[in-house]
């Protein structure tokens, strides 16, 4: 039970890693990169509405409520230090956007730590939200790349390789903690999961997208990618 997430968080490292390598070769256009962006967005929006929450309420819905609250106060409590960070950082002439690096961090060893509990919970739980996160940080290693000063590329390719790290430990400790948890406790985690996946897709993935440009397509590709974790979701049941 130990070996097989561990196993499994090796592939949305392997996609930091890809992301880091199509960066240093050839960044996608503006376009393309919204529709990419929309299309993860949709399938971590999927893996939110359909596989977490409906599960979760279910079970024990007023710590799974709770759960979800938490994420006002954490995932804005961070946002509001990656901000002032980078004001700092802006105002001393750093050319690394430190704020955003290790907000990156964070929200790795959290996804870590809900794709620990999501194996804990069950298998295809635990498979699907990788088919989540693996896309999360294909996009947002590619986000993260923009940012860099130099086109290094082993800059380019070890800086979110490296951060996608934490979610190995975060895997690890949400395994080992929650493995055998009480429905509460594991309805709490997982609601606070499902919400920093909302977090991820309407303060992140599409806020960037729309950033580079709005086309019908690219907003066609949301709703495809909805249906895309349908469809996974379906050949796994």
């Amino acid at each position: 039970m130990y070996l097989q997430p561990q196993l499994y968080t090796l592939i949305p490292v392997a996609a930091a890693a890809l992301s880091g390598v199509v960066a240093a070769i050839r960044a996608p256009g503006e376009q393309a990169t919204s529709a990419v962006q929309h299309l993860a967005a949709g399938i971590v929006f999927a893996a939110a509405a359909i596989e977490l929450v409906p599960g979760v309420l279910h079970s024990a819905p007023l710590p799974a409520i709770v759960g979800s609250g938490l994420v006002i106060l954490v995932m804005f409590a961070m946002r509001h230090i990656s901000d002032a960070k980078e004001r700092r950082a802006k105002r001393q002439g750093s050319p690394l956007a430190i704020g955003l690096i290790a907000t990156i961090g964070i929200d790795f060893f959290i996804d870590g730590v809900v794709l620990g509990a999501g194996f804990a919970n069950n298998s295809q739980t635990g498979i699907l939200l990788t088919i989540a996160i693996t896309l999360e940080y294909l996009f947002v290693g590619l986000a993260l790349a923009a940012t860099l000063p130099t086109r290094s590329p082993w800059a380019l390719i070890s800086l979110p390789t490296g951060l996608a790290l934490f979610t190995i430990v975060g895997t690890a400790l949400g395994v080992a903690v929650l493995t055998g948890a009480s429905k509460p406790v594991m309805a709490a985690v997982l609601g606070f999961g499902a919400m920093v996946f909302m977090y991820l897709v309407t303060e992140e993935l599409l806020v960037k997208a729309h950033e580079q440009g709005d086309t019908a397509f690219g907003s066609a590709t949301f709703f495809i990618g909805f249906l895309c974790y349908l469809l996974i979701e379906q050949a796994l049941a």
